[in-house]
């Protein structure tokens, strides 16, 4: 379970991994965060969870994600207005389906299990990276976060200048937030896949 990273939902508040507990699995990733997973927390939501082995032993604890169904689906609507805007045309479909699929499939709280992250590294630094993707969330939901698509996005060469994600990148935690989910490659080139945008559901 430590090679990948998951989102599970709860019928009751999740305190532990491995522990007894009725949860399901509604989406599965590598060593990413898909998008529309982040867009469902905010930084306060970090909690402590106790990590246990197959025989029941507590092996460690680390801090991961978890809310409510409800709190996630209000930020989550108000997020993917925003997103879609900022990447343009390119995801409408994806980001509205896997809200009907988390409706329809989600119990009453979700918990991100980004134990895969946490191993690879120290902790702050899975923590710094846990933070800064989720303030990329929360600027591009801000009132400081504001544009306005125009036409000129069209020009041949200078186009490109007029569009609002070349600004948006210019924050760390955005840049940051959609180089970890997979959708900015290396390049600066713009991915959109749903499975990248949601993972393997």
């Amino acid at each position: 379970m430590f090679q990948r990273t998951s989102l599970h939902s709860h019928k009751t508040l999740p305190s532990s991994i491995n522990g007894d507990g009725d949860y399901r699995q509604l989406a599965s990733s590598g060593y990413q965060l898909p998008l529309c997973w982040l867009m469902l927390f905010r930084e306060s939501d970090l909690q402590i969870q106790k990590v246990y082995s197959g025989e029941g032993e507590q092996t460690c604890e680390y801090t991961t994600l978890i809310c409510t169904k409800a709190e996630a689906l209000q930020r989550y609507q108000s997020a993917a207005e925003r997103f879609k805007s900022l990447l343009a045309s390119r995801c409408d479909t994806y980001f509205d389906y896997w809200q009907q699929y988390l409706e329809y499939n989600a119990d009453e709280y979700l918990h991100l299990d980004a134990t895969a992250l946490w191993m690879t590294g120290d902790e702050q630094a899975y923590l710094d990276n846990l933070s800064l993707s989720l303030s990329g969330v929360s600027w591009v939901v801000s009132d400081a976060c504001r544009w306005k698509r125009s036409w000129l996005e069209s020009l041949p060469f200078l186009g490109r200048a007029f569009d609002p994600l070349e600004l948006a990148l210019k924050h760390d935690g955005v840049r940051h937030l959609l180089i970890q989910s997979g959708v900015l490659d290396a390049d600066g080139g713009i991915y959109i896949d749903k499975q990248v945008l949601q993972g393997k559901i």
